[in-house]
């Protein structure tokens, strides 16, 4: 059992939902734009990413992640500002000054755990945190009727997140419906597939920080 498996069967392990990359038309092509996850990723190296909400997973409890793709982070290493049991329709950041959410936070997450277990509560919780990129362990998609075209997504959010942050992540599935997580190993076939399927070469990406965009070639980032 690796690191993220066991936070998982600890009920340490949060789930931050995250969209698709988007494929667009650029100087050269196709590309798929990954400036949402970058603009993530550049806050979360800069220590700035507040009040983002978050899902905590159960084991063998099968909560909805909101999105079928994300990161998953180490709560231990996250600062929570507020806990709730489900979605409490948070906005605004505790960074400046405007955070809003429905209902009164729970105490801990050892509480909300116990509570998801107790009631077998199956809908999404939301858990808003303070963060940094050492809180991040690792990459997640979805089982699900589109799993390939998010395993192919998903790969290119981890080129990304290397060409940031300088950390290839191991990516997981994880199994909405029974509450399963298990990690997927990226073999040289697998990674050819995905290379292979994807509809572009190109990895484009502009975060706010940037004065330029950055377009990488996928096959020519090393792993």
């Amino acid at each position: 059992m690796d690191y993220v498996e066991t936070l998982y069967n600890n009920n340490k392990l949060l789930a931050r939902a995250m969209d698709m990359p988007m494929l667009t038309n650029g100087l050269n092509g196709l590309q798929y734009d990954t400036t949402t996850w970058a603009n993530e990723f550049v806050s979360l190296l800069n220590k700035s990413l507040s009040s983002a909400s978050t899902t905590l997973l159960i084991p063998d409890v099968g909560i909805s992640t909101y999105k079928n793709m994300g990161y998953l982070i180490d709560s231990d290493m996250a600062i929570c500002s507020h806990i709730s049991p489900c979605d409490s329709l948070s906005s605004g950041s505790t960074q400046n000054g405007d955070f809003n959410a429905n209902g009164k936070s729970m105490e801990s997450l050892e509480e909300l755990s116990k509570y998801i277990k107790d009631n077998n509560s199956k809908q999404m919780n939301e858990v808003n945190i303070e963060a940094s990129v050492g809180s991040v362990v690792g990459l997640f998609i979805n089982e699900c009727q589109i799993q390939d075209k998010l395993l192919q997504m998903i790969y290119v959010v981890r080129k990304c997140a290397s060409e940031i942050m300088g950390i290839d992540y191991p990516i997981y599935l994880y199994n909405s419906n029974e509450g399963k997580l298990t990690k997927i190993e990226l073999t040289e076939d697998l990674e050819s597939q995905i290379t292979n399927s994807l509809e572009t070469k190109e990895l484009f990406y502009w975060p706010d920080v940037y004065d330029e965009p950055r377009t990488e070639k996928i096959g020519s980032i090393e792993l």
